[in-house]
């Protein structure tokens, strides 16, 4: 086979997302450099175009918006997608998300005899159980997460293989009985994310003084991110006499509401999504903190990103993206997403001894343990291993 083709077909990407647009943009960046390689993907967006990144085609299918998902579209056209597969002939296709989109793809895949990988880039039934037990409460969860259980199942066993960031990862889709998987962590361009000298430019700019603590947020302001605990915990910080600022980056559904909170407090500031990853590292940089308190995360870019840019990172313990911290020294975990635990958590890290030297430690400890070239070399072996025996899956 002279030339692999890969196609990626992914619902969750938008203008303002970040962690699968991330990944999808680095491969881009890694298929650009290989002569053997072609690579395409397809995306929803507001209107049907082409946009070439290096190499790779990304075709943007046009598609509804996702109420109450700033940003994001509903992938539905079977027949666009099959169109595009039929134009671009891959050898193999990889699935990133568990919704429509995937079930055309595997359509395309079963008629043609050619593999199917699935990338489980969200602990989908996770997030879902939490809502619905918060909501709705105990009883309506488990007869939700039965059928969620059984969906899942049948799209994933119908991959060849499913491949997960960690461990935790590897464990869900098992617990799916999805057995075909492999382990394939993510990883960050320590080129692109690592400390800056003019780190306090970025404090300056904010308004934040030399005495206090900048602690910093980057993703989408959701729910489901749990962003919502974020001002309690400063408020407490600050109620115990800690002087610490908060810098909120990202855009989503409830930048309104955190608006109008950060609107009543001088230690909050917000700014919009960072599409550039120069400017986005500086901001990694200025912090003292970097606070990811999502609780259904299948790695942690940015808890990744930001140490890589040698700033500290919090965790929530058991939430997913833990395996970005591991080796820290101190290592503090928060125990829940609550305030509160939060709180402590963060007066814990923001304490404990920081210098260049042990910010320039932490990056060099992200860079040997997530590279991400790695990550595309490890799935473009997947993807020829695929392509050479042919696909063994597409059970009904």
């Amino acid at each position: 086979m002279p030339v692999l083709t890969i196609c990626d077909v992914i619902q969750f990407h938008s203008p303002l997302s970040g962690g699968i647009k991330r990944y999808v943009t680095d491969k881009a960046r890694f298929v650009a450099s290989l002569e053997d390689v072609d690579h395409c993907v397809i995306v929803p967006g507001s209107e049907d175009r082409l946009e070439v990144l290096g190499k790779s085609r990304f075709y943007f299918v046009r598609s509804l918006p996702m109420v109450g998902a700033v940003g994001y579209r509903l992938l539905l056209s079977r027949w666009k997608i099959l169109n595009i597969l039929q134009k671009e002939k891959p050898h193999v296709i990889e699935i990133g998300d568990p919704y429509y989109s995937a079930w055309v793809a595997l359509e395309y895949a079963a008629k043609k005899r050619i593999p199917t990988v699935g990338y489980y880039h969200s602990d989908f039934p996770r997030a879902l159980d939490r809502s619905i037990r918060k909501y709705f409460g105990p009883t309506t969860a488990r007869i939700t997460s039965f059928y969620i259980h059984g969906y899942l199942n049948r799209l994933y066993r119908r991959m060849d293989v499913a491949v997960a960031a960690t461990q935790r990862g590897d464990e869900a889709l098992r617990r799916l009985g999805v057995h075909t998987t492999r382990i394939i962590p993510l990883g960050v361009d320590p080129e692109v994310f690592y400390p800056r000298k003019e780190r306090h430019e970025f404090r300056r700019t904010l308004g934040v003084s030399a005495s206090d603590r900048l602690i910093l947020y980057v993703g989408r302001l959701a729910r489901e991110k749990n962003v919502s605990r974020l001002i309690p915990m400063v408020d407490r910080l600050i109620g115990d006499g800690l002087p610490a600022v908060l810098c909120t980056v990202g855009d989503g559904e409830l930048r309104k509401k955190l608006g109008k909170e950060a609107a009543r407090r001088p230690y909050v500031r917000m700014v919009p999504y960072c599409r550039c990853t120069e400017t986005l590292a500086r901001i990694y940089s200025a912090a003292d903190l970097c606070v990811y308190p999502g609780t259904s995360e299948t790695f942690g870019y940015v808890s990744a990103e930001a140490q890589a840019c040698g700033t500290r990172a919090l965790v929530v313990e058991g939430g997913g993206a833990e395996d970005t911290v591991r080796g820290e020294d101190p290592c503090y975990l928060a125990r829940s997403s609550d305030p509160k635990d939060l709180a402590q958590a963060a007066a814990l890290s923001l304490g404990a001894p920081e210098s260049e030297e042990t910010r320039w430690a932490r990056h060099r400890r992200i860079a040997h343990r997530f590279p991400w070239h790695r990550t595309f070399e490890q799935l473009l072996a997947l993807y020829r291993e695929l392509a050479e025996k042919g696909p063994v899956c597409h059970a009904a």
